[in-house]
């Protein structure tokens, strides 16, 4: 799993505008799109060496779903979940708050894909 196989899959649920670990922004570090938007992000590649070899790649993924209300950010959430369930995976942990800076609300996942 890579960059690249997950932003297909994730921007048509928010009209294009889903980006690589940090929202597109301003010249003054605003958010230069407006909301819903979603930040994807791949915190860890942990491969499994055997004895002949690499076995598999663990990778820690990250979505973030910025909305303007909870509701929209978790309904969201869902359907990345849903376009994502192609890559199996598993460990899914969810959590949800408000960003104070942005005034938004957050939706995020963070699951494990081996491969």
């Amino acid at each position: 799993m890579t960059e690249a196989d997950l932003a297909p899959l994730l921007k048509p649920l928010v009209s294009g505008k889903a980006y690589p670990y940090v929202v597109k922004l301003t010249a003054q570090a605003e958010p230069a799109v407006s909301p819903p938007w979603i930040v994807y992000s791949l915190i860890i590649e942990s491969p499994t060496d055997v004895l002949g070899g690499q076995a598999e790649t663990q990778t820690s993924l990250q979505v973030d779903v910025y909305a303007l209300s909870i509701d929209e950010a978790r309904t969201l959430r869902e359907a990345a979940l849903g376009v994502l369930k192609s890559f199996d995976l598993t460990q899914i942990h969810k959590t949800q708050s408000y960003e104070t800076d942005t005034k938004l609300f957050r939706a995020t996942f963070e699951a494990l894909n081996i491969d």
